[in-house]
């Protein structure tokens, strides 16, 4: 009797303090899990579209450079083909070379255009991924993500843990 006694009162100390070590022991991470959509993000949030409007105008603004040579170059050719240009041979080659001379220069300066919006594309780029990665940072940090992944790098994910909206709206924010 002694010992059923003694081995119920070991087990009443040791159902009581369970709770105190099982508080205790050390808990595992918890792993949290988010997915972006970094191309929606570059389409779909407000400071993005705004600095792709920029980008925008400054090429419409070089495309009509580039438009207006091309229209004089068009109208020179036209010149020098019309049958009613009553041209000396000198002054048909001066045309002929001057023609030539545009059409080089136009080249030149396409390539230069598609060179330089090019860079500043790319830089453009580079600075709204910069920006989004430290939104992403500071959702993290808030909201206690182990891990952030590009939606286009996986084979598939669950909609629950996409947080594009939420880096959306906190990018958005930080822009005002």
């Amino acid at each position: 009797m002694k010992r059923l006694l003694f081995w119920t009162a070991m087990l009443a100390v040791y159902l009581a303090a369970f709770p105190a070590w099982a508080a205790a022991a050390p808990k595992e991470p918890v792993l949290k899990i988010g997915v972006i959509d970094t191309g929606r993000i570059m389409r779909e949030s407000k400071a993005a579209k705004s600095a792709q409007v920029l980008f925008q105008k400054e090429l419409e603004a070089k495309r009509a450079i580039l438009s207006a040579k091309d229209k004089e170059i068009r109208l020179l050719d036209a010149e020098l083909k019309s049958p009613d240009a009553k041209l000396t041979a000198d002054a048909r080659k001066a045309k002929s070379d001057k023609l030539a001379q545009e059409v080089k220069e136009f080249k030149r300066m396409q390539s230069d255009l598609d060179e330089e919006l090019k860079k500043k594309d790319a830089e453009l780029t580079r600075k709204l991924i910069d920006e989004i990665r430290q939104v992403i940072r500071t959702l993290v940090k808030d909201e206690g993500f182990t891990l952030i992944l590009e939606k286009n790098s996986l084979i598939h994910a669950d909609d629950a843990i996409n947080i594009t909206d939420k880096v959306i709206k906190l990018y958005d924010s930080q822009k005002k």
